[in-house]
């Protein structure tokens, strides 16, 4: 802190920069260095530097810190940043250090009168017009190259409530509270790139401030935002993505207005300002530098805010600084996302700049001695297991941009809190406090952990479970869980998962134990063993949620629930064979009992209506039984993806999805071993795949085809079965239906069904004035279901969608080709599906 207060009395940049020098000249050479500051002397943050005509160089840091390491000689220095002249500098470098600040003044624009009649318009549509002609050519111009990329996150939470939801708001363990920071990062990679749209990144260090065993998670291609494209996708933060200023259809979204042009390096740059002509449309607002008879993007400052739909970011900013190199190549040098937020009362922002440099366009991997990429096909970003393991002098050396005083700050006092906090001394008595049983922890749950040995129990308070059907009468459950890290990273785990369930009107216990334990998470291998007494939906994907039955059982007397008592030992290894290919087999025995329903407890009476029997009425009503009964049950299941493209980190792989549809395969067989009753082959083929559709938001879609081989002696409980619905409650999971019966539908034979779901994110809804400040999303759906007996199912629907989570839903349903109902729906949508 005494260091710290100095530094803030003397407050000079100039002093900080001579103390950088000092510092680092003991370790490297770093010959010259300096202040980029405006007229005024006020820094100019994340202003550039490189040797004209190269792509060596650096970017200013938040103060306007500059720091460039070269070899003696003589030099000719680019210092530019977007808005201002580029000032060229001549340097001779040797041996000594040479201290060089560099003033830049606001770019004087030339622009020339032009009179433009009712008929002209204004001369920045010619520009934009000849860039769109040239866009394809400077987005597909280059067919390999690599570069290095250092990419630096920071985010500040500048103002929080005190309390949250009744519960006070503690950010002392993530927030420091003198910079404001909770998250600070820096990363280097190896980039490469092949056409058309093939990156591979190789991260080689990686730095989280406070945390000595994380691993970044910057990515550097997602600072590359390329305005080039027609539709440029920044994340999920827009639904639709945003249509580029020069994309093959931008005048539809925008107006332009030249503003002036200036000389840099014998060319002349147009300053063209982007207007959008409808401000809730998904387009930027801001400043695009384009350069005259070639035509290429010089740099941009464009920005979008809540008008384009963000749900949690107020404003978000994009600037993008090129270098040219052999004349015509157009690369990356600079590029600054930046963003603020406000959301209930969490005021912050960040800033992620990337810096691209020391680029070689030749031939991959040949011309890259040393920097051949180390990953594999479909990998796109690899961090190496060594890249935390770096230490300042390493940083110092390798970061292009010297630190700020916060930063600086930060990274030293969440270091040295860390060996603090990461002691078995601190991790006890956080745990003594948050191990303290509260009157709270009674009626939800209560967590015991400890966290330096990495073990965590867990048990939830049967109030939280307590439940009505018509089978147990009121019921609970008690849970009890236990989990075990192991390992570098905590990278393996070991668990125990435990229920114990009651039913107060049939006066019986269930239980039953899962032990789990996840062993190669870059496999997402795991192996587990179930076993018991308990009951389940005769739907094994549970189409009615036991809350929504408990609604429906005590206030209408609709009990849609039906139950059977399951005694069973299971067993089920999963993992991934190779890239894109997953695998799991299980093997169930079970004794399977029927339920009767013992309670007709309701808390109001409607005449002429009473609980339906336990039994599924579909079942009686077709000739079948379902007597108690054992099965023993083989089933093995693959999941293919083709083209699948992953990121793998030391602590596990993570899948980013591929161009081609999922396609999975089931096999399941039971056979008669252990006296079991049921005998039959099936096998199920399912596709599904999610895509965008440029401006109309994403299209998901999944089919399937299932049918038995073989059923000599089939139970109810195996046969195929349907999501359906007959309440005005859905999950709205992908392959639920709307208005199905339950499990009148139910085949024994083979089922064909398919669902397909467009999100339009606000394409049609973000145009009606008062309903988009909403930043509702529209959801059309169609479901359809044929079976041996029923020829033709289809339901259509249309919604509306918040957040993608909460959805409101109406519907009609059509049974051989007559109109069985209409109706509405809500709930929460449930995103996963089963393996």
């Amino acid at each position: 802190m005494v260091f710290y207060n100095l530094i803030k009395k003397l407050n000079s940049a100039k002093f900080l920069t001579l103390l950088f020098l000092f510092n680092s000249s003991f370790l490297f050479s770093a010959p010259i260095a300096g202040v980029i500051s405006d007229q005024n002397k006020k820094p100019l943050a994340f202003a550039s530097v490189f040797i004209d005509g190269t792509s060596i160089g650096t970017t200013a840091n938040l103060e306007g810190q500059y720091r460039l390491e070269l070899k003696p000689g003589k030099y000719h220095l680019t210092y530019k940043l977007i808005g201002y002249t580029a000032q060229l500098r001549d340097v001779e470098i040797g041996n000594a250090t040479i201290l060089l600040d560099v003033s830049l003044s606001i770019e004087a624009f030339n622009l020339k009168a032009v009179v433009i009649t009712a008929n002209d318009e204004d001369p920045a549509y010619a520009i934009i017009r000849n860039a769109q002609k040239k866009r394809s050519f400077y987005r597909d111009q280059l067919k390999v190259y690599y570069c290095d990329a250092y990419v630096k996150s920071t985010q500040r939470l500048i103002n929080h409530p005190e309390s949250f939801m009744g519960q006070k708001v503690d950010v002392g363990e993530i927030l420091d509270t003198v910079t404001k920071m909770f998250y600070l990062s820096e990363s280097v990679s190896h980039l490469f790139y092949k056409y058309p749209s093939e990156f591979k990144e190789e991260m080689v260090s990686s730095k989280v401030s406070g945390s000595a065993k994380t691993y970044s998670f910057n990515q550097a291609t997602d600072v590359l935002i390329n305005l080039y494209d027609n539709l440029v996708t920044i994340a999920d933060l827009s639904p639709r993505g945003i249509v580029s200023p020069i994309s093959s259809s931008a005048m539809f979204s925008y107006q332009y207005r030249l503003e002036g042009s200036f000389m840099e390096n014998g060319k002349m740059i147009n300053k063209i300002a982007v207007i959008p002509k409808r401000i809730y449309d998904p387009v930027f607002t801001g400043t695009i530098y384009i350069a005259d008879d070639d035509w290429y993007i010089h740099s941009a400052d464009l920005f979008i805010t809540k008008n384009q739909q963000m749900e949690f970011l107020d404003t978000f900013r994009l600037k993008e600084t090129f270098l040219v190199l052999d004349k015509d190549k157009i690369l990356p040098f600079n590029h600054q996302l930046s963003y603020n937020f406000n959301v209930l009362g969490f005021e912050g922002d960040g800033i992620v700049i990337g810096v691209f440099n020391n680029y070689d366009l030749g031939s991959l991997p040949k011309s890259l001695p040393g920097h051949r990429p180390n990953l594999k096909k479909a990998e796109v970003l690899k961090v190496n297991i060594d890249a935390n393991k770096k230490d300042s002098t390493y940083w110092e050396q390798v970061r292009p941009m010297p630190l700020t005083i916060d930063e600086d700050l930060d990274y030293r006092r969440r270091d040295s809190a860390l060996k603090v906090t990461s002691s078995k001394t601190y991790r006890d008595s956080i745990d003594k406090v948050s191990n303290k049983f509260g009157l709270s922890d009674f009626f939800s749950s209560y967590g015991w952990s400890n966290s330096f040995k990495g073990r965590y129990y867990s048990v939830t308070s049967p109030l939280l479970n307590l439940s009505f059907n018509t089978v147990e009468g009121w019921n609970s459950y008690l849970s009890f869980s236990y989990e075990k890290n192991y390992g570098d990273d905590d990278r393996r785990s070991f668990s125990i998962d435990n229920e114990l369930r009651y039913g107060f009107s049939n006066t019986h216990f269930n239980g039953k134990s899962r032990i789990q334990y996840r062993y190669n998470p870059l496999k997402l291998s795991s192996v587990s063993v179930e076993g018991g007494s308990y009951v389940f939906q005769f739907n094994a994907n549970e189409p009615i949620n036991p809350l929504t039955n408990f609604i429906y059982s005590v206030y209408a007397e609709k009990n849609f629930m039906k139950i059977y008592e399951k005694q069973f030992l299971f067993l089920e290894y999963r993992s991934e064979l190779v890239n894109g290919l997953e695998w799991k087999w299980n093997i169930e025995y079970a004794q399977r009992n029927r339920l009767n329903n013992t309670s007709d407890y309701k808390l109001k009476d409607i005449p002429g209506r009473e609980y339906s029997s336990n039994a599924v009425s579909s079942v009686e009503s077709r000739g079948l039984s379902f007597p108690v009964n054992q099965s023993f049950v083989v089933d093995l299941a693959f999941k293919i993806r083709f083209g699948l493209k992953y990121i793998s980190r030391p602590e596990a792989k993570y899948n980013m999805g591929s161009k081609y549809p999922t396609i999975k395969l089931e096999y399941k067989k039971a056979v008669k071993f252990l006296n079991a009753d049921a005998e039959f082959d099936f096998l199920k083929a399912q596709v599904e795949d999610a895509m965008k559709v440029g401006l109309l938001g994403t299209l998901k879609y999944q089919a399937s085809y299932s049918k038995f081989l073989k059923s000599d002696h089939l139970l109810f409980t195996d046969f195929i079965h349907f999501n359906g619905n007959k309440t005005f409650i859905s999950a709205f999971r992908m392959n639920d239906f709307r208005n199905l019966p339950y499990y009148d539908f139910s085949s024994k034979d083979w089922a064909f069904e398919a669902h397909a779901e467009q999100n339009f994110g606000g394409f049609f809804l973000n145009k009606l004035p008062l309903i988009r400040k909403l930043k509702l999303k529209e959801v059309v759906g169609f479901h359809y279901l044929k079976t041996p007996t029923v020829s033709n199912y289809v339901e259509l629907s249309v919604g509306v969608e918040k957040l993608n989570s909460f959805r409101l839903e109406g519907f009609t349903s059509f049974l051989n080709g007559q109109r069985a109902t209409i109706g509405f729906m809500i709930g929460i949508t449930k995103r996963f599906n089963k393996f």
